[in-house]
């Protein structure tokens, strides 16, 4: 068996022009400000409400970091 040859492949070129062409596909409207308002809000109204054993299950997903810590400001 014939030993094995590197084979690298440089792609530092080609993620400049796909970050340029997600960039140009987004456009100038998008404002991720605003966007992370939106989702924080929404995560809020998700779990707000729940009752005593939802809440517990919550807190334990939360504290295993698989949810986000969404608190009230």
């Amino acid at each position: 068996m014939a030993g094995l040859v590197p084979f690298t492949i440089d792609l530092t070129s080609h993620e400049g022009v796909r970050l340029a062409a997600v960039v140009e596909a987004i456009g100038s409207e998008w404002d991720p400000t605003a966007v992370f308002t939106g989702e924080t809000q929404a995560y809020q109204k998700l779990y707000a409400d729940l009752d005593p054993h939802q809440q517990a299950t919550y807190e334990v997903l939360v504290a295993a970091d698989v949810l986000p810590d969404i608190s009230e400001p």
